[in-house]
């Protein structure tokens, strides 16, 4: 960890070009007190797979994709 205050923001298997990249994971300051980063992740629709994007929120919705994670703990995914 860089600091005080830094949180772990995944890595994800993204499309560039019109193939799949590694993004890597980086450490950043959360934009304000309080926030949590919600992952990127695929859900899988009738229509196919869609990419959802990672983003900073400000409060657990109780609709992340992933059972059990302890958002406590996202200084890791």
């Amino acid at each position: 960890m860089p600091g005080e205050g830094y949180a772990w923001v995944d890595g994800y298997w993204g499309q560039r070009g019109g193939r799949y990249v590694w993004v890597p994971g980086v450490w950043q300051r959360p934009p304000y007190a309080g926030a949590y980063w919600n992952h990127p992740h695929y859900d899988h629709y009738q229509q196919g797979w869609q990419m959802h994007e990672g983003h900073w929120d400000h409060e657990d919705h109780g609709d992340h994709h992933d059972n059990g994670h302890d958002n406590r703990h996202d200084d890791h995914h």
